[in-house]
């Protein structure tokens, strides 16, 4: 590893006078609402992809956007990062693959984990504010779209692919992945593949906080690991093929998809409680194992009519993953979560009319979900989402207006006659000012309801009703809880306003987004104090909440030092409290800034960057505050021609100080901090 090591330190110092030429920007057309480009629409929409996406690709979609303004990642151990925007994260972040939901469990529990791959990926989209009730009644917090080419919808020139190789020294991880795409006649095919393996996690000091511990009262483990986190090694694997028919007027296509995810929850992640009764904890590792199998379908077809285009997408995903207890007397399976789900959605463009075009959209969601074993809190259910809606846009001068309306209903049945059925509408309105040929000013208002979930309604509920007698409750051993549901939960209502100022052409580029999201009925978890068997009782329950923040960021070249140099400065905050009783809305992101210097010329690029989060008091009840932290990231890297192709060679640096990283959006911060000092290096060809 100290070989390893040196070498990528070496490639990050000689990358330090030179960095890459001219700096090529791309137009990347957005898939949500009109297929416009990110700085002409006039919704809150950022896009990572290139050499961006590449140098920011993780193991987890979470880390992978941590360093996108107004994004932050839930981790759960190394195995585990969600990610958590504006201060919400869970099941108020829909992921989509492609435009259609992820349609694993992720949302189920914090110790699962998306399956979508970001090492895949050609771009991802994160769509704030207004557009995401198009995407479904529960992404009050945002939604975030993985692209890729899984079904090519034009036809290649010749055959291309890439294939690369990285290795990442904090948990010694070796990644591999390639990509292939190529044409015959009307006919275009695409293969891709992963595997990921790493060991335990290097970390900075001790994984377990045994003051926070302490100072909350609770009770302290026996063992504590120094400079690595146990039971966090990993093992990933995926593959993908696909293929279009492609015509002058559209296409239609198919891909299959497999993926298996095996990975560890740290010690303290999982705690099981002695059955008998008596007390006390039994000592196992936890591993989820994880396999799926995923179809998709994807069609686009120019009309002739008044519908101009026709766009459809259709999902069908058996989602299985198996909690494994590792002791000394064998592997036993705890628990077995399954998630057979299926989701369609058609989209119609009309033609323009005078200053107005759009889009109307039906969307349809079918999902079988049990969970059998051990940690079943949740009962079986089959859920169903139908919904309708609508987008308009509007230009009138320097003026560009945009309006959406859904209609959803929700319809979950757990048998036993229980059964709950729910109607939510939202609506939204934004407007776009071009006062400059440079710049413009963004108007947001939009009105989401979003219906409770399974577990929200029913985790151990006892006849369609909040329980009473916890006897024979089942603890959640993610949370170290017995959650309790509450089947008379109301939809939660949540009114967004955002303002922002946004200058995206020139030298100097700027983006400014100020938000205030008032939220009745927030849905949350809260511990009511008592205890069954030495296990704390939480109540799903709600008050209003409001969330309010800004993200800002410039970027601004520096010639006065030298002409290839620019530099980027960034902050964003969130501050998220309860209207009603006062109070902190627990796990939200403290305030962070920070600059980052980028140097190019010729082949080289070189990023240095600087990211200071604060310490954050403003927790709620039973919640301990986190310690502020300086995360110092350096990257380089350098292409060059072979022939016809392309080879680069890449580094990332992060945490370079090695500092004790918690996260405070993470559920297990006292227990498993982030990495500590990591160098990832590697190789990509490209033809």
């Amino acid at each position: 590893m100290k070989t390893r090591s040196l070498w990528a330190v070496s490639l990050i110092v000689s990358s330090l006078p030179v960095w890459a030429g001219d700096k090529h920007i791309e137009e990347i057309v957005v898939s949500a609402p009109l297929g416009k480009a990110a700085s002409d629409t006039a919704l809150p929409i950022g896009v990572l992809n290139g050499e961006a996406l590449r140098q920011e690709a993780a193991a987890s979609l979470g880390e992978t956007l941590s360093n996108e303004i107004g994004v932050h990642s839930a981790s759960f151990g190394s195995g585990v990062g969600n990610p958590v925007i504006r201060g919400q994260g869970g099941n108020r972040v829909r992921v989509l693959q492609d435009g259609v939901g992820s349609l694993d469990a992720a949302d189920i529990s914090p110790d699962h984990s998306y399956t979508v791959e970001p090492l895949l990926a050609e771009r991802i989209e994160i769509i704030r504010g207004p557009a995401t009730l198009l995407y479904g009644n529960g992404a009050i917090g945002g939604v975030i779209n993985v692209v890729d080419n899984r079904i090519p919808d034009s036809l290649p020139d010749n055959i291309s692919g890439a294939v690369e190789v990285r290795h990442a020294t904090a948990n010694d991880q070796d990644s591999s992945v390639f990509r292939l795409d190529g044409g015959l006649g009307q006919f275009a095919w695409h293969l891709d593949g992963l595997y990921r393996e790493s060991n335990n996690l290097d970390i900075a000091g001790y994984a377990i906080d045994l003051a926070a511990l302490s100072a909350a009262g609770e009770e302290l483990p026996e063992e504590n690991t120094r400079g690595y986190i146990g039971n966090s090694d990993k093992r990933s694997d995926a593959w993908t093929a696909g293929g279009s028919w492609i015509t002058e007027r559209g296409f239609i296509g198919l891909s299959v998809n497999r993926a298996n995810n095996n990975y560890g929850l740290p010690p303290g992640a999982h705690e099981e409680h002695d059955a008998s009764g008596g007390g006390g904890h039994e000592e196992a590792d936890i591993r989820l194992d994880m396999e799926q199998e995923r179809i998709d379908l994807k069609a686009g077809y120019d009309l002739q009519g008044f519908f101009e285009s026709l766009d459809l997408r259709l999902s069908r995903n058996d989602y299985q993953h198996k909690e494994l207890e590792e002791s000394d007397e064998g592997v036993e399976v705890g628990t077995v979560f399954k998630n057979k789900a299926s989701e369609g959605r058609l989209v119609l463009r009309h033609k323009q009319m005078g200053q107005w075009q759009g889009a109307i959209g039906l969307q349809l969601g079918d999902r079988d979900f049990s969970a059998v074993g051990e940690e079943a809190f949740i009962p079986p259910a089959d859920i169903q989402n139908h919904a309708l809606f609508l987008v308009e846009e509007l230009s009138i001068n320097r003026w560009t207006y945009e309006f959406g309306l859904r209609g959803e209903q929700q319809r979950i049945d757990v048998g036993s006659n229980c059964e709950d059925e729910r109607n939510t509408f939202s609506a939204s309105a934004s407007a776009l000012w071009d006062f400059r040929d440079d710049s413009n000013a963004l108007f947001a208002l939009n009105r989401s309801e979003r219906a409770p979930t399974v577990e929200e309604l029913y985790s151990n509920s006892q006849n369609c009703a909040r329980a009473t007698n916890l006897s024979e409750a089942v603890e959640h051993a993610a949370t170290a809880r017995i959650e309790v549901g509450d089947p008379e939960l109301d939809k939660e209502l949540s009114h967004n306003l955002e303002i922002g100022l946004r200058k995206t052409l020139g030298a100097v580029t700027a983006e400014l987004s100020l938000y205030h999201n008032d939220i009745q009925n927030y849905t949350y978890l809260q511990d009511t104090g008592a205890e069954v068997d030495e296990v704390k009782v939480a109540n799903f329950q709600q008050r209003n909440a409001t969330f309010t923040g800004y993200e800002f960021q410039v970027g601004m070249p520096l010639p006065l030092i030298h002409k290839n140099l620019s530099a980027e400065f960034f902050s964003d905050y969130v501050r998220a409290r309860f209207t009603e009783g006062n109070g902190d809305v627990p796990r939200i992101p403290a305030q962070r800034f920070g600059t980052a210097l980028h140097y190019h010329a010729g082949n080289w690029s070189t990023h240095f960057r600087v990211t200071q989060v604060r310490e954050q008091n403003d927790t709620a009840d039973n919640e301990s505050s986190t310690d502020g932290y300086t995360l110092v990231e350096l990257a380089g890297d350098y292409h060059f021609s072979i022939g016809n192709s392309e080879m680069t060679l890449f580094v990332k640096a992060r945490n370079l100080l090695d500092e004790e990283v918690r996260s405070h959006t993470s559920l297990l911060k006292n227990f498993a901090p982030e990495a500590g000092r990591n160098i990832e290096s590697g190789v990509r060809f490209s033809f």
